[in-house]
């Protein structure tokens, strides 16, 4: 199975259990605030060469767009501004409540052990993705 495999496997298990967002005011990206949540998601290899081949194709891109506290990723409009690319772990994280805790799915996790467990030696070699530095970052 390819990580193109797994988007389109976790897209259809979220379109089908109708995952989304679970906070009480809607999506306001705090989730992409490592600062707020405690937590940071990792990037495997070949995400990151993803990731890198989408900033090739964006020369230019601006890195911190909505502040040193949130996701490098995230623009100043809290949208994700590298969506089509962005991580599994970004993928697979929907607020359960106000809390930014994750929506447990037994379906996703079962897929994304799935393929960790296919591509152990790349899994093992996760960075934090606030470390990693990316093509065209300062």
């Amino acid at each position: 199975m390819t990580l193109e495999d797994l988007w389109g496997s976790l897209a259809d298990i979220e379109a089908k259990s109708g995952m989304k967002c679970g906070r009480s005011g809607g999506c306001n990206a705090d989730c992409c605030r490592p600062s707020l949540m405690g937590g940071e998601p990792g990037v495997t290899r070949p995400e990151i060469e993803l990731v890198n081949s989408f900033l090739a194709k964006h020369q230019g891109f601006r890195f911190y767009e909505a502040g040193r506290d949130s996701c490098k990723f995230l623009g100043k409009n809290g949208r994700c501004r590298i969506y089509a690319v962005r991580p599994i772990d970004c993928r697979v994280h929907f607020c359960k409540d106000d809390s930014l805790a994750s929506q447990s799915n037994r379906d996703v996790s079962n897929l994304v052990g799935e393929y960790h467990s296919r591509h152990e030696a790349l899994f093992m070699e996760t960075e934090l993705i606030d470390s990693f530095r990316f093509s065209g970052e300062p």
